[in-house]
């Protein structure tokens, strides 16, 4: 049979879906037979909805089958007199007002019962800090750790997180500029963001879905074409780019999942050039800027360095280490002619090493080949200096 995540384009899809179960038919699903909660309040939060679900399509198939019956037995018919309505039923009365109190009831204490829970997390969570912006997510681990992993999703890069299995984990949310919502619909878990006040949520994973593999520097599937993880995605309007702000999410084991965020929280190994392209990515910068020349929310990249921007206010500068500095740490100051005032700052979310992997990645994207190549040269040189060092 065919299950809910091939219908949906979720688990193994090739486009973003909603991966609400692993290997349980449709027909199961209905009857709640053979699913496997992919969190804590999977099992709980589905049985209140298919409770509410069938109570609905019942009623609406008995009231719709009662209404045609009732137009065709008792409709206008020429030369018979209609009868005289009754005043009132006892019986009837009672039966409409008792008996769906008692199914609202049971809907809303069940309800409760199920979300008071998710409002309380464990003494021992895990906490990672998410910081939400048009159009891009970051978490901040323990740690102190980032996720280097992207990958591409409807036409968009898009992060890639990972969670321990059977661990819960808390998350304190914010925004950078206006509401968003981070939406797991796999965990069944959805809490609006806002900027300047922290919200929560937490969860607990109970499937995993692959295993870091260390010389791979990835993550492998458990099962290979059966799940790719969990799409997380933003349930609230944004603005242009809304319908692009995916993430997924990956569950590993509790040893694979130490050993991956240790590997995030180390980037010394990794050549500034080559830092500086993961960043552009992981960080969100990809959603605005351009690394082909084509136009976006903000200016491209590609062919910048060196050349000179010319300002809303009149002024103008060239593109130098100092102008890409300011301009991640205080975009406001300087708005380039025909783009918005709408980039955040990144002010104390990146590392020194972090600022210049990203201006020397700036640097290879130049027109002039002679730039690029010495950027390349300046990261192989830092990556000899530190290898020269630790011997």
């Amino acid at each position: 049979m065919v299950g809910w995540t091939a219908v949906l384009g979720g688990i193994g899809g090739d486009g973003p879906g909603f991966p609400l179960v692993l290997g349980s038919s449709w027909w199961d699903r209905l009857w709640f037979r053979g699913e496997v909660e992919t969190s804590n309040f999977a099992g709980s939060s589905d049985a209140v909805f298919f409770y509410i679900f069938w109570v609905s399509v019942f009623f609406f198939v008995v009231l719709m089958a009662l209404m045609g019956y009732f137009a065709v037995r008792y409709r206008r018919m020429p030369g018979v007199a209609p009868e005289r309505s009754p005043s009132h039923n006892t019986v009837l009365e009672l039966t409409w007002s008792v008996v769906p109190t008692i199914l609202m009831a049971v809907m809303f204490f069940w309800g409760l019962y199920a979300y008071i829970p998710m409002r309380v997390n464990p003494s021992d969570s895990e906490v990672i800090n998410v910081t939400a912006q048009q159009w891009g997510w970051n978490w901040v681990y323990d740690n102190g750790a980032s996720t280097l992993q992207t990958e591409v999703i409807a036409d968009a890069a898009a992060p890639v997180f990972a969670l321990p299995v059977n661990r819960p984990v808390k998350f304190i949310m914010s925004s950078k500029d206006v509401i968003h919502s981070m939406y797991i619909p796999a965990f069944r878990i959805k809490r609006d963001v806002f900027p300047n006040f922290f919200s929560t949520m937490w969860v607990e994973p109970t499937v995993v879905s692959h295993r870091w593999d260390e010389e791979l520097k990835d993550f492998v599937p458990i099962a290979p074409g059966a799940n790719d993880g969990y799409y997380l995605a933003c349930a609230e309007y944004c603005g242009d780019q809304h319908s692009q702000m995916w993430a997924r999410v990956i569950v590993l084991s509790d040893v694979d999942y130490r050993r991956w965020k240790d590997k995030q929280a180390s980037t010394d190994g990794i050549p500034l050039d080559k830092l500086g392209e993961l960043l552009f990515r992981s960080k969100g910068c990809v959603s605005c800027h351009s690394i082909d020349g084509s136009r976006g929310t903000g200016p491209s990249w590609k062919g910048s360095w060196g050349q000179t921007h010319r300002f809303a206010d009149g002024g103008s500068a060239v593109v130098d280490e100092n102008y890409i500095r300011e301009s991640i740490l205080e975009p406001a100051k300087h708005i380039v002619q025909g783009y918005p005032n709408q980039m955040v700052s990144y002010q104390g979310q990146l590392t020194d090493r972090e600022l210049l992997a990203l201006i020397t990645f700036f640097r290879t994207l130049s027109d002039n080949p002679a730039d690029a190549e010495a950027a390349k040269a300046d990261a192989e040189k830092e990556m000899a200096e530190k290898a020269s060092g630790a011997k």
